[in-house]
């Protein structure tokens, strides 16, 4: 008997094409696999060239390929955020908590060489990322489709071991977008994640719970920009009549029929547009935000930041996060909600790589 093997398709770039879907769902991809899309790259002519093929394809998706996984989670007292990813000519890990009321830090950051002590899994709906050097390690475990997260982290002075959880009819969101000079990304993003866990911080665990504890996830991979500027924020809580609230906003925008830019309240995704991020001065990190969005209007009271930089052949790199309190309205549907103090990041990054 003769048994045939079915490949299954991929979800992004079919077999054949050179170019992803651009689409959006309302739940992760299980095989986004944007790494199989042409672009335009100093090598990319040898594609064309027999027997070279796979050099061109290899350096385009180890070099030129941008992933990452960035997760938080806020209780009333802690703040905490992680990171595992890759640049192709470096990889990446970080965690910090910041204890909101006393502006407290605690943090370890840590870049790698060609990826050395990083993988990242194909998708955020499976298998597991990690990061391991310079005394760091994370492991994230992606878990039934990507609507649960296993996460842990250890360094000096800081330990974590949480699980994500989304409920059954939360509305995720994923998309695959267009960028300038014939590029793509694709995301997948969820602002009111509930976590459970435990945070070690100088020797005193921190206890969070279900139902005071929330949180947020962003997987990206991209055929990023050789310079990238922009401007993010990734904030979950609840609202003064405390309704669970998830805020998603990026500046600038990629230019498609859809974008990122959404609010979720108990689960449910609100798309958001015409979105503006005004900082009175980028350059300091104690500046105001202000937000705008089609029925949204929120003020960023900054309460500490971190940063990381890099500046080496090839690769420039700044990442400055500033840990804030966000306070203003959200009209969704002719209803108003009140946000107060709610903690989340304000990103400002501007990487070239």
């Amino acid at each position: 008997m003769i048994r045939e093997t079915v490949r299954a398709m991929p979800d992004l770039v079919q077999f054949s094409e050179t170019a992803p879907r651009i689409a959006e769902w309302d739940h992760p991809l299980a095989d986004p696999n944007l790494e199989d899309a042409a672009i335009v790259h100093k090598l990319a002519g040898l594609a064309r060239v027999p027997g070279l093929g796979g050099l061109e394809a290899g350096y385009r998706k180890k070099f030129r390929h941008k992933s990452w996984q960035y997760m938080t989670a806020c209780s009333d007292d802690v703040f905490v955020a992680f990171i595992v990813g890759t640049a192709g000519f470096a990889g990446n890990g970080f965690v910090y908590v910041v204890e909101p009321r006393t502006a407290a830090v605690a943090s370890k950051f840590a870049i790698t060489p060609l990826n050395r002590g990083t993988h990242l899994a194909a998708s955020s709906a499976s298998g597991q990322h990690r990061f391991e050097g310079s005394g760091l390690r994370i492991e994230i475990d992606n878990l039934d489709g990507g609507r649960r997260f296993h996460a842990r982290a250890k360094t000096d002075g800081i330990a974590l071991d949480l699980e994500f959880t989304s409920e059954p009819g939360d509305e995720h969101s994923a998309q695959c977008v267009p960028t300038p000079n014939g590029r793509w990304s694709y995301t997948h993003k969820f602002g009111a994640l509930r976590v459970a866990g435990t945070i070690s911080l100088g020797g005193r665990t921190i206890a969070l719970t279900r139902e005071r504890a929330l949180g947020t996830v962003d997987f990206t991979k991209a055929y990023a920009q050789r310079h990238a500027v922009w401007k993010w924020i990734a904030l979950a809580g609840r609202t003064r009549a405390g309704k669970v609230v998830g805020i998603n906003l990026v500046d600038p925008t990629p230019e498609a029929a859809f974008s990122e830019n959404a609010a979720w309240i108990d689960g449910k995704r609100h798309p958001l547009a015409n979105v503006h991020l005004d900082v009175g001065q980028l350059d300091d990190p104690r500046s105001p935000w202000r937000l705008l969005a089609d029925g949204l209007e929120i003020d960023m009271r900054a309460i500490t930041h971190v940063e990381q930089k890099l500046d080496v052949p090839l690769v420039k790199h700044r990442l400055r996060h500033v840990v804030g309190a966000f306070s203003g309205s959200l009209v969704l549907a002719g209803e108003r909600h009140e946000l107060v103090d709610v903690v989340g990041i304000a990103e400002d990054n501007d990487t070239w790589w």
